[in-house]
């Protein structure tokens, strides 16, 4: 992500990438970093498809799965108008807090757990849906 002309500037925001309100991301972003995720992911959903050269991280790769099953990847908020120091450290402690509880997060920075592929992702966030009913 490009960095604020302004870092002091309270321009950021942490979101969370969710599906059935579970937490799969959490990310920080200015902008329109976070509603505009889902659609660069079909975006390179269409070039994987048309043979066209992709560089997949995990957390599109796991949004893309969601996709291709039919579940909706929305977006929530969680803290809006930061600095970028102050997104920076609000998303370490989310992704620290959410991780030490046992969620599965394709977060690659802060993410002591980090999922060995995007299926494991998948798997933890439906297995958390089903218990939840």
């Amino acid at each position: 992500m490009a960095s604020a002309a302004h870092p002091q500037r309270h321009e950021y925001f942490v979101y969370a990438l969710e599906v059935n309100r579970i937490p799969f991301y959490i990310g920080i972003g200015r902008s329109e970093r976070a509603s505009d995720r889902v659609r660069y992911v079909r975006y390179m959903m269409r070039r994987d498809t048309a043979g066209k050269p992709v560089n997949w991280c995990l957390s599109s790769r796991v949004i893309a799965e969601f996709c291709r099953r039919g579940h909706q990847v929305r977006v929530r908020y969680l803290r809006r108008w930061l600095t970028r120091r102050q997104a920076l450290t609000f998303e370490y402690d989310k992704i620290t807090r959410l991780v030490s509880r046992g969620t599965v997060l394709a977060n690659r920075q802060h993410n002591r757990c980090y999922p060995s592929s995007h299926l494991q992702v998948i798997r933890a966030v439906l297995k958390r849906g089903q218990s939840q009913r």
